[in-house]
């Protein structure tokens, strides 16, 4: 293996200290307070060009349902302006912009064309 711990050690050692967590259930919200997640994505092409992009937000739970409550709200308000009406597909494409837009200004960090710096990498303000 890798040298890290097994998944049944890992399970074990989160039960001994009470912190696995079935399906519906999680941590308090006061343990979440400082919690992060990031994203930092590259790209490059066939041709060479590179793209980079990064996003920063809260922890898994809450960006979670951010993106499922903005979504919905970019449906509701912004459907006439969308490029795609149906079919299956993900946030992103059927969002767009408009959906990047409601997720910026409801505090989700992203930045274009370079990674965030290390005074980034912390959970943004709810």
């Amino acid at each position: 293996g890798g040298g890290g711990a097994s998944v049944e050690a890992e399970k074990a050692a989160l039960e001994a200290q009470g912190k696995y967590y079935k399906a519906g259930e999680g941590p308090p919200l006061e343990e979440l307070d400082d919690a992060w997640v990031g994203f930092f994505l590259w790209g490059e092409t066939e041709s060479g060009r590179e793209v980079r992009c990064s996003m920063v937000g809260r922890d898994g739970y809450f960006e979670t349902a951010r993106v499922a409550v903005e979504m919905a709200l970019t449906l509701r308000f912004d459907f006439e302006q969308l490029s795609f009406k149906g079919g299956v597909l993900t946030p992103t494409v059927s969002g767009g912009t408009h959906l990047i837009k409601r997720l910026v200004d409801s505090g989700i960090r992203f930045k274009m064309g370079e990674w965030h710096g290390p005074e980034d990498c912390n959970p943004p303000p709810f």
